[in-house]
This record gives C-alpha cells, structure tokens and sequence, in this order.
C-alpha cells in the first residue's frame, strides 16, 4: 500500500513521513516541553532519557518510507503547511485486524486545539477505508488527562478488561501507570 501524498482534514492534513522528519518526530518525543508527560510520570523524580538510537530501534526506516506500511507508518500533522505533530500506526495485526497507534504533539503551544482528535479520526478512517483495518488501541499514561480527553474525542474509550487481562489482549503498558483505550470502526471488506 502506498500512501496518498496528504490525508486532508477539517483542519490540518497528515503527511506520511519521510527519513529528514525521523529526527524533528524524535526530538518532539525525547526533548521538548512536553516529553516529561509523554515519557515521564508524576511519581518519578525524573523523566527517563531516550537516545535517539533507541528511538530508531522502534522507529524502524519502514515507518518513514513506505516499505513495509503493514508494519507501521509515521504521518506529520500538519497545519497550514507547518508541522505541529506525528500521529502512527504499528503493526497490523492480521488476525484481530487491528493496530495499535501513537501520538504526540511537537509542543505545549500545539495542543487543546483538537488537532490530536482530529488526526485519530483520520488514521483510523483512512485505515479502515485503505486497509480494511477495524480495531484501534492505544496507551496513554492516566495521568495524561489531556491525551485521554483527545481520545475520546476522537471515539477511544477505556477497555472495560482487567489491567492483567488488557496486556495480555494488547501488550505490556507503555508507562508505569498506561491505560488501555479501543476504538472500532465499521469494518470495510475489501476485494
């Protein structure tokens, strides 16, 4: 599957990712002003560092160049041509056909305008329509209450499974204290 040039919202547009974004999309991640909320947890005294080396460890060159798009993709969230974000998908998973998905702002000044939500909406849709795919999860920290209000916008709630029972359905907890949110839309059955 090669992916369309844009995906157009109501206000922004994603963009598939190339190899130069792979280290801005880092950097947003690992050393911005929102990496203690995206990495870190109130409990901690300090949020955990992140090399870049790591980060490529999970973001693999396939995310940034459309070699492998049914192992995952990065898309840039886009307003008025400026980058603001990185939404993504991971692996999908052929048998539950579903994936699980990542997003994160490139600053404070970027968020509470419901450009996450939006760009949730718009993965996913385009997913379903593109791959057929009907299940999305993702895994914010609960103390990320702004994340977990965008995700609900944008159609995720909270799995009513035990936490034991939601990692062994989903995977092993992102942070100390993630939380396990699902969306599932109209399944698309393609030819």
């Amino acid at each position: 599957m090669k992916h369309p040039d844009y995906i157009n919202g109501k206000s922004i547009r994603l963009r598939p990712a190339v190899m130069t974004d792979r280290y801005p999309i880092y950097l947003a991640l690992a050393h911005s002003d929102l990496t203690d909320i995206l990495m870190g947890h109130p409990s901690q005294d300090y949020t955990p560092l992140l090399s870049y080396e790591e980060f490529c460890d999970d973001y693999k060159s396939y995310y940034f160049d459309d070699s492998r798009p049914e192992l995952g993709r990065c898309f840039v969230i886009e307003v008025d041509g400026q980058a603001v974000g990185q939404v993504n998908y991971n692996d999908i998973e052929k048998d539950k056909n579903r994936t699980e998905l990542d997003i994160w702002m490139f600053s404070k000044k970027q968020c509470g305008y419901g450009r996450g939500s939006e760009a949730l909406r718009l993965l996913c849709d385009y997913l379903g329509k593109q791959s057929g795919v009907d299940g999305f999860y993702i895994k914010p920290s609960a103390s990320n209450l702004r994340a977990i209000r965008a995700y609900e916008k944008a159609g995720f709630i909270r799995t009513t499974l035990s936490d034991e029972d939601a990692q062994v359905e989903y995977g092993s907890k992102d942070s100390i204290d993630s939380i396990y949110m699902t969306r599932n839309i109209e399944a698309v059955h393609l030819p």
